[in-house]
């Protein structure tokens, strides 16, 4: 078993150094750059002691259906109460609900080393602080005092009930129900699939919340409401010990996370209390949706830093081959076959890039709650840019290191004992969860493009370039600041493209939709490797400075020329519109 160490230096050295400006604004007394590396440490130390003990047979043993309800595997309550005793649950819950008011984006940090010991442990944990927080934004003052301080600890836990049978992406064919029963409650009846953490034993409630039509409220979108829907309400002496309607028919058998209990649930006439008004389910349901979208990057983070970690470890202990560089005689060291050295630099590096775009998109999503008017709407009109791509970018990430993690163990890593094939198909569910990455890059092309108002990718762009202009001369990294100009100048002829595609095939634009995602996302990553560059002035750093300018140069001789292929398909658009049209699909 690997022992797992926490990147500790790697947040120090983001938030220090290379992303400074954007830590400063939210650090405080009680959230500095010391803390988060106090947190992590700790939590890596949780993640050895208590995690990863218990990875393998949680993941052989999966979640049962009982009479009772789901159980989750052996060591997992133990590991979630301990977990919550800590005061881990109320990391960055509001201090007036118990918890401890920390930045999100040190929540997001801790997900990361979370997810590197058993991503499906980390579901339970996370989810229910979307239910927190909308309940925080559009509660009641009943349902803020009944839920917040429980599901703000982790003493209850949530879930997000969106998907249906028939109904995933359009969530205009939403059939569960909801009628109120006129005592200011609703009773809601359907059912939702693929509800992750639906029904466990870890806590004693499971508070979910619901995506509902409104009886007799107007067709489409416009007539959903939000619920809570708890799996227990008060019996008549005020103990939550009641059945509420909610019952787990079964948990999918799923390629991974078989610790995660992924549900069906049935609301049978289950009593419910909507969230804000009828017909503003939408907006909440999508607050909620916007913290699991900034989250999921974290998680294949996590996964990526793991396989990382394994693949190192296993390439400088296992000697075979001979040298075919050097020509002395004996076996070596895998880690010293150039392709072998290449693939753990590769695994190192896109894990540094994946990590730098999701902490820069959290650290946005922070800026949406300043003071200062001028920062709220330039933060408002770049984050659904940076949100739809770090979740893409870095969820790809993850399988792409996982991948190459399991080629650098070779036939080690395909058997059960190394535990990377079951990082492998756990980072698989984190392109389709959440959203998509067909739907993230649909999403930018269609809607961010140009919406006829903010048109957010020119904005993304013009604040990239804006990074470049204020960095301070660095003579080694001219070479790399023109790299990263001519990416810039590709993501501008990238949406030139687009747009006149759009008028002139949607078809050719939308099927090149990813192209352009990943375009952004290198567009911000190469700006981040400039700041990297920067950074490595300053004496004392948490980082080794030769390995990190490595990684740097690595990415923009082995990475970055990516662009130029995917704006060439941009620029083949109509070409493989015919191909695609052409093609006999039945």
């Amino acid at each position: 078993m690997t022992t797992y160490k926490a990147p500790v230096g790697e947040y120090q050295f983001l938030a220090s150094h290379v992303l400074a400006k954007e830590f400063d604004f939210i650090a405080n007394d009680d959230a500095s750059t010391e803390t988060l590396g106090v947190l992590l440490e700790s939590l890596g130390s949780f993640v050895n002691d208590r995690l990863l003990p218990i990875a393998s047979s949680a993941d052989s043993s999966g979640c049962r259906v009982t009479a009772e309800g789901v159980k989750a595997p052996e060591g997992y309550k133990d590991a979630y109460r301990a977990f919550v005793a800590d005061g881990w649950g109320g990391m960055h819950t509001a201090k007036e609900d118990g918890g401890q008011g920390l930045p999100l984006t040190f929540g997001f940090a801790c997900d990361e080393v979370l997810s590197s010991g058993a991503m499906a442990f980390s579901l339970y944990t996370a989810i229910r602080l979307g239910v927190y927080a909308v309940l925080k934004q559009l509660g009641s003052d009943y349902l803020k005092e009944t839920y917040l301080s429980k599901i703000g600890s982790g003493e209850w836990n949530g879930t997000m009930c969106l998907t249906e049978p028939q109904c995933g992406t359009d969530l205009s064919l939403i059939r569960t129900a909801a009628t109120d029963a006129g005592d200011g409650t609703y009773r809601v009846s359907g059912t939702k699939i693929f509800i992750t953490g639906g029904d466990h034993d870890l806590t004693s409630n499971i508070v979910h919340l619901v995506l509902a039509r409104v009886q007799g409220g107007p067709a489409g979108l416009a007539g959903l409401g939000l619920f809570i829907v708890p799996k227990r309400k008060p019996s008549a002496d005020g103990q939550w010990v009641e059945a509420n309607g909610v019952v787990c028919s079964r948990v999918e058998e799923k390629l991974g996370i078989h610790a995660s209990a992924t549900s069906e649930l049935l609301f049978e006439n289950a009593q419910a209390w909507i969230v804000g008004k009828p017909g503003e389910g939408l907006f909440g349901m999508f607050n909620m949706m916007k913290l699991a979208r900034l989250g999921t990057p974290f998680q294949a983070i996590g996964v990526a830093e793991m396989a990382t970690q394994k693949a190192v470890s296993y390439a400088c202990e296992r000697v075979q081959g001979r040298d075919l560089v050097g020509g002395t005689k004996g076996a070596i060291r895998i880690t010293d076959h150039p392709n072998i050295r290449r693939e753990i630099v590769r695994m190192r590096t896109l894990t540094a890039s994946a990590r730098m775009l999701a902490v820069t998109a959290a650290l946005v999503n922070e800026q949406t709650y300043s003071e200062d008017g001028v920062q709220v709407m330039t933060a408002n009109v770049l984050l659904p840019v940076l949100m739809s791509v770090s979740k893409a970018v870095c969820s790809e990430i993850g399988v792409e290191v996982a991948t190459a993690s399991m080629q650098t163990h070779g036939g080690h890593g395909y058997i059960r004992d190394t535990g990377v094939e079951a990082l492998l198909r756990d980072v698989q569910i984190l392109p389709i969860y959440e959203g998509t990455n067909d739907v993230q890059a649909l999403d930018l092309v269609l809607r961010r493009l140009d919406d006829g108002r903010t048109q957010s990718v020119d904005a993304v762009l013009y604040w990239l370039r804006e990074q470049i202009t204020a960095l301070p001369d660095i003579q080694e990294s001219d070479t790399y600041t023109e790299l990263t100009r001519n990416t810039l100048d590709q993501l501008e002829e990238a949406i030139t493209l687009l747009k006149a595609d759009m008028q002139s095939s949607r078809f050719a634009a939308l099927q090149c939709a990813r192209e352009f995602l990943w375009i952004i996302g290198h567009a911000v990553m190469s700006t981040m490797w400039l700041r990297v560059l920067g950074a490595l002035k300053s004496p004392d750093l948490p980082v080794d400075p030769a390995a990190k300018r490595a990684e740097a140069e690595f990415y923009f001789a082995y990475l970055l020329p990516e662009v130029a292929l995917r704006i060439a398909r941009l620029k083949a658009s109509a070409e493989i519109e015919r191909a695609l049209t052409a093609y006999p699909v039945n």
